[in-house]
């Protein structure tokens, strides 16, 4: 239906073309690139030196046992970070049935058994794709271990309340490990080197014995695993219980682990897509069928057919961490802060943060400073963190994360500055969220990651907001916000953890509040420093 405008026309488009203007005034306002706020005039309005809060703490907290099921992506390999030390990941998946009580036709016979893990990648033309969670360029070799550890969908609770799901965590593999039968694999592969895996994987479907499907794939993992073991243990179970429902079958075959050994001095770690859907173990099989016919009255004749049968990857699934670590951070000094500040993805570390941590002489709860900002009238124009990379401890820009996450640690939740940030891109996740969480910037060679907190400190102080302790953590994909468990850290003061943290093995190593500063100069401080620009409103 067209609509048509005769009188009035001109003045609609009057009254169209003052809204687009200032919503592209707005957008040109908020690129990703600001302009640095220091003195002078905007309008003729006195623009005041950013104000520096003087009272903030940051210290640093040790992540010993986090949730690693349920995540959407799944680490594999060794990583070594020359001041972290050195990250072992492992997989315990549950296998299920593509269906229950299959029909696998008359003397199936198992032609191949197809073992794919699908890395996470991004397709950049029709025949390349692009590895962006591929972590060092070494080698390694897979091995395949049967498992017998029964991995609960439900937390019997401790009064046997079967209410909350169950949670695995990173350190439960020596838990684990009297339930896996590594001391007989069922397979180990050739050396596999993750970073050559660019191009697409060219597959055949053979349909029939005259039929052969050519598919184009993403880059994966794909071995053949032993026959005999399936043959085994699938096939020789044809019409028998354990194949008639999934509940049957986990207690059957519980499962699969999944282990990468480092060949060579060079480490590797992969990132893999285990929710995709052909990710898992396929088996291809031949069997006799019957002919299909339209004439009822026909007699019954049976050919050749071939076919394909997935135990798929769609259960529980956890992550198993090994960790040898170079940097003790057992005694974290909560009161006044840490000097240096060790953020590292995964079972790793992170900072907690807390602004306005000074004197409070009226015993209110709230700190001296933060009382003299609130009774002031001014505007918040910009509020900027900004965290130095120490390149005197870690002077290596090939292991550092190119992404950092602050979020509210008390209630485990991102800021407001996360929620209206609108540079939000959720299928574009490298450039997502930029105003709030600048990437990190190296270009005066001095590297520096800046946070902008605007929304947040204005709320602090205008707004009588609480004044909430802030965590910070590396970051892969910042899309990624969910909150995962933390069983355990150094202080018992964290429950929750981003799941982007887990995403990554990097990590940071970030001049704290504590920090020394060099010649004395205050003004060139390598400090955690928070600074807030204000105007006074009249």
């Amino acid at each position: 239906m067209k609509v048509k405008f005769k009188q009035g026309m001109m003045n609609y488009k009057k009254i169209l073309f003052f809204p687009v203007l200032i919503l592209i005034l707005l957008m040109a306002s908020c690129e990703d690139e600001f302009t640095e706020i220091g003195s002078g005039l905007i309008n003729g309005i006195e623009v005041q030196e950013p104000y520096i809060v003087e009272n903030i703490s940051a210290y640093n907290e040790k992540i010993q046992s986090v949730q690693t099921n349920n995540t959407a992506l799944y680490k594999l390999g060794t990583y070594n970070d020359p001041v972290f030390g050195t990250s072992e990941t492992s997989i315990l998946t549950q296998v299920t049935l593509e269906d229950n009580n299959h029909n696998f036709g008359q003397e199936p016979e198992l032609d191949s058994v197809i073992l794919t893990l699908p890395y996470f990648s991004n397709q950049i033309s029709q025949e390349e794709y692009e590895l962006d969670s591929i972590f060092g360029e070494g080698s390694f070799e897979i091995q395949i271990a049967e498992s017998n550890q029964f991995l609960r969908t439900v937390d019997p609770g401790e009064d046997g309340d079967f209410e909350n799901a169950q949670i695995y965590y990173s350190d439960q593999l020596n838990e684990f490990l009297p339930n896996i039968d590594t001391g007989n694999p069922i397979f180990t592969s050739d050396p596999i080197t993750p970073s050559d895996s660019t191009s697409v994987k060219v597959l055949f479907d053979q349909l029939s014995a005259e039929i052969i499907d050519t598919l184009n794939v993403s880059p994966r993992i794909r071995l053949k695993l032993p026959n005999e073991f399936f043959e085994d243990k699938i096939l020789s179970k044809a019409g028998e219980e354990e194949l008639v429902s999934n509940q049957n079958f986990i207690n059957y075959f519980r499962g699969i682990y999944i282990k990468a050994q480092q060949t060579g001095n060079e480490s590797v770690m992969g990132l893999f897509d285990l929710v995709q859907e052909d990710a898992g173990i396929t088996m291809f099989y031949r069997s006799m069928r019957n002919a299909p016919s339209l004439d009822p009255e026909a007699e019954d004749s049976l050919i050749e057919t071939f076919n394909k049968f997935n135990l798929n990857f769609t259960g529980i699934k956890t992550n198993l961490y090994e960790k040898n670590e170079l940097v003790d951070l057992s005694n974290p000094d909560t009161e006044n802060g840490d000097a240096n500040l060790y953020l590292q993805g995964g079972q790793g570390s992170m900072g907690v943060l807390k602004l306005f941590d000074g004197p409070d002489s009226d015993n209110d709860g709230v700190s001296d400073e933060l009382d003299s900002l609130r009774s002031k009238n001014q505007l918040i124009n910009e509020a900027t963190l900004r965290l130095y990379v120490n390149q005197d401890l870690a002077p290596s820009s090939v292991n550092r994360s190119r992404r950092i996450f602050v979020y509210d640690l008390d209630n485990n939740r991102v800021l407001i500055d996360y929620q209206i940030d609108i540079t939000a891109s959720p299928n574009v996740p490298e450039s997502s969220r930029t105003i709030h969480l600048a990437p990190l910037d190296e270009n005066d060679g001095n590297p520096f990651y800046k946070i902008r907190l605007t929304s947040h400190i204005n709320d602090i102080i205008n707004n009588d907001s609480t004044n909430v302790t802030l965590g910070l953590n590396v970051a892969q994909n910042v899309e990624n916000a969910r909150l995962f468990d933390v069983r355990e850290s150094e202080t018992d003061r964290i429950d929750g953890l981003i799941e982007t943290s887990l995403s990554t093995p990097r990590g940071v190593v970030l001049h704290g509040t504590k920090s020394e500063n060099e010649d004395d100069d205050e003004d060139d401080t390598k400090r955690l420093e928070l600074s807030i620009q204000t105007t006074e409103n009249n």
